[in-house]
């Protein structure tokens, strides 16, 4: 409720507006995740699936005030006097065709999703989607965030999945995952991703192999999740070269391999605005989640909000 009357008052008072002239010279990348059909009640509760119709109302938002521009070539072309602006889109879910896609194409909007490429053509949620979907209202939000978390830090990366398929066995409070929730939550297939990169408007990149946690692994694994990545990118249209670090856990030894391995760039989950076009390896961007109203969504994507919230430590 604070954010939101914070964010109102930015509005009010024009300091957006101001905030967008200053980032004029640099580019602001958004992160997103999922989009829901409105009502998707499996959903709620989940920062990660933006809802379509707080979805749309942001693309108009930015259409009226910003230049919506591909990450690929964020730099290019005359300044129009409107802030540059990138989309993302972290794991590639299918609900990225079926419900943001229309909305990018109606716009005629660009967009990168970041493929965890060992997903794709499964119908298998991520690990932390079971989580969500599983527990949901049976665990308090904090308890969930908990096992989430512990499940991060005391788990390889190659044994989660098995891990959670154990703790959920054991839960007494584990529900069943319902068919149309396996459906909206599963990972794009190969039909999907062509079609969306036939349009033009849609480019992909590698969120690694299995949606590892860098820092987690050592040299030799975090060099071959990348290299499957690629291997596989490589194989569909549309590979934009791009990498984003899962969870935005990363070290400088993670760009070294990303440069070696012939990446164009890499973004992070690090708020800030892209002033440097000459280091594309530490790109951050602003996180855009799940209840989101206009004034919020305004107030985040100017900058404004986030540099108040890393102000007051939140």
């Amino acid at each position: 409720m604070l954010k939101r009357i914070v964010a109102q008052g930015l509005a009010l008072t024009g300091v957006n507006a101001l905030a967008r002239r200053h980032h004029r010279g640099g580019v602001t990348v958004l992160m997103y995740h999922g989009v829901m059909e409105d009502g998707f009640d499996s959903a709620e509760g989940d920062w990660l699936q933006v809802r379509a119709s707080e979805f749309r109302s942001q693309m108009q938002h930015l259409g009226q005030y910003y230049r919506v521009v591909p990450l690929e070539r964020a730099w290019e072309g005359d300044d129009d006097g409107r802030p540059r602006v990138a989309l993302t889109f972290d794991d590639g879910y299918a609900n990225n065709f079926r419900v943001a896609f229309p909305i990018l194409r109606e716009f005629g909007f660009s967009a990168t999703v970041f493929l965890v490429t060992g997903a794709i053509g499964t119908r298998r949620p991520f690990w932390f989607d079971r989580l969500q979907m599983a527990l949901r209202g049976r665990v308090a939000p904090p308890e969930l965030k908990r096992i989430k978390e512990n499940l991060k830090a005391g788990t390889h990366p190659h044994d989660i999945d098995d891990a959670v398929d154990t703790l959920l066995r054991g839960h007494p409070d584990a529900g069943a995952i319902s068919e149309d929730a396996v459906e909206a939550y599963r990972p794009l297939n190969r039909e999907e991703i062509a079609e969306m990169a036939a349009s033009g408007l849609v480019r992909f990149g590698s969120h690694t192999h299995r949606h590892e946690i860098l820092p987690r692994l050592n040299q030799a694994e975090a060099e071959r999740t990348l290299l499957q990545s690629q291997e596989i990118l490589n194989t569909l249209p549309g590979n934009g070269g791009y990498f984003c670090f899962p969870n935005g856990g990363w070290t400088p030894e993670h760009i070294t391999l990303c440069r070696r391995l012939g990446f164009e760039g890499a973004v992070l989950t690090r708020p800030g605005v892209w002033k440097n076009r000459a280091d594309p390896f530490t790109i951050p961007r602003f996180g855009i989640g799940r209840g989101a109203d206009a004034a919020t969504f305004a107030a985040t994507v100017s900058g404004v909000l986030p540099k108040i919230q890393q102000a007051l430590g939140r």
